[in-house]
């Protein structure tokens, strides 16, 4: 058995490195998917209507931070860049196709808060990654407050600019409940090691 070249472990590595990059595109759309499919349902808690979809957001960056912490920083992006425009192709399909009505505006509201968060969310990860040992606090910091600013964001075109008692009673349920998933994910944030670094 001849020793592999240090080119052939490098061309090994470059392909295992697109093939992990490839999975989790898909699996981070599929969870977009997944996601945007219950933004209409909706949990009644305190006289408030908490969305399925904004509770398990947190979810959505821990998957992209998995992929930033094992590939880099680049395929993490890229990912999150696919599964942007999987979820504005899927938002208008099914707004065309299922409701019978195109409405540009909610597809593009639930886009530009989810690709402006996880940008948000990648950025402080990537530089915490780099620059610390990365704490779970970090990481938990770091997944609630994009979690703020995407319901900020999102919530506001919801409500159509309209800030009333509901609307912040609402926005920190949704808080506090992302919060508490965020630490369960930070904890298994801490247990996935760092990978490849490029």
């Amino acid at each position: 058995m001849s020793r592999k070249s240090i080119q052939e472990i490098k061309e090994e590595q470059k392909v295992t490195i697109k093939n992990l990059s490839i999975a989790y595109s898909f699996l981070l759309s599929a969870l977009v998917i997944f996601l945007y499919s219950t933004h209409n349902v909706t949990i009644n808690f305190m006289s408030s209507n908490l969305s399925i979809m904004s509770i398990l957001f947190p979810t959505l960056y821990f998957l992209s931070c998995v992929t930033a912490k094992e590939l880099g920083y680049k395929y993490g992006l890229k990912s999150v860049i696919i599964s942007t425009i999987v979820l504005f192709f899927y938002g208008a399909f099914c707004n065309f196709f299922v409701t019978g009505n195109f409405n540009i505006y909610s597809i593009g509201v639930i886009t530009l808060s989810y690709f402006t968060t996880q940008s948000i969310c990648l950025s402080i990860y990537n530089y915490f990654m780099l620059n610390t040992r990365l704490p779970i606090f970090v990481v938990i910091f770091n997944y609630v407050f994009c979690c703020l600013v995407y319901n900020m964001i999102y919530m506001l075109f919801n409500y159509k600019m309209a800030i009333t008692d509901e609307f912040w009673l609402e926005y920190f349920l949704a808080v506090i409940l992302q919060a508490i998933l965020s630490i369960v994910l930070a904890i298994f944030d801490s247990i996935v090691e760092r990978g490849i670094d490029e």
